[in-house]
């Protein structure tokens, strides 16, 4: 377990210095926004079901007004905005469009490095369910990243490592100075992305909510990312929680 601790920590700075000579020295910021809530019946996801995961659970009435409402307030704090980028799931691109279209950003960059973790056997499963399958599963896989649930599902290390590839290999790289990239994704690709910044953080404690807003800051002077925000989640607008009370839409969605 120590020599295990010890690979982890030389990968995590092998990777950080990735981040950084990506950069390129030059400022870039990147914002990132996880989904709005999703309407799992629509995909056949039971209730008491956790994970819809990789699959496509579109957003529900309350998730598309988050998603107006994240794009709004990215739009409106980031003037510099140079490309989009998201999941090929519909759950993201609604957002990601919505943000293009507001800046004028001709075309949204999908890739499937971020879509959101596939969960194999597990999906559409309940705890209970979970664990009459996989016995103490669901505690090894919050606990080792390397930990893959069975049945062709990913661990939060596959996650995170083509996340960071597509990162570091195509986001990065393209901006320029001083630009900001927008990606709207998931869950474990946000959490993932934002461990680089938060050494010493689980990637499943990073707490991400629906329609949330962070961001990293890339130093121009080749140090490692910062996180200048995250966590945020707008407000409604007026009208859209308005609608969502009267049609009693207003809570209880999943976040998932």
């Amino acid at each position: 377990l120590y020599l295990c601790r010890i690979l982890e920590e030389k990968m995590h700075r092998s990777i950080l210095s990735l981040l950084t000579t990506s950069a390129l020295s030059l400022d870039r910021t990147i914002v990132l926004v996880r989904h709005g809530a999703v309407d799992r019946s629509a995909a056949n996801v039971p209730p008491g079901a956790m994970y819809g995961g990789d699959i496509d659970v579109p957003l529900s009435l309350k998730g598309k007004a988050e998603a107006r409402a994240a794009a709004s307030y990215v739009t409106a704090q980031w003037s510099e905005i140079q490309s989009v980028w998201t999941s090929p799931l519909s759950r993201a691109l609604y957002g990601a469009q919505l943000v293009a279209d507001a800046v004028g950003v001709e075309r949204v960059e999908t890739r499937e490095a971020f879509r959101e973790i596939a969960r194999g056997g597990w999906l559409r499963k309940t705890p209970e369910e979970i664990e009459e399958m996989t016995p103490g599963g669901m505690n090894a896989f919050l606990a080792d990243i390397e930990f893959r649930p069975p049945d062709g599902a990913e661990s939060i290390k596959d996650v995170r490592d083509r996340a960071l590839t597509a990162l570091t290999q195509e986001i990065l790289p393209s901006l320029d100075e001083g630009k900001v990239a927008v990606l709207v994704s998931h869950l474990y690709v946000t959490r993932a992305l934002l461990s680089f910044a938060l050494p010493g953080v689980p990637i499943p404690k990073i707490d991400v909510p629906t329609a949330s807003i962070a961001s990293l800051s890339f130093p121009g002077d080749g140090t490692p990312p910062i996180v200048t925000s995250r966590g945020f989640k707008p407000d409604l607008h007026p009208d859209d929680k308005a609608a969502l009370a009267a049609a009693g839409l207003l809570d209880g969605d999943a976040e998932t």
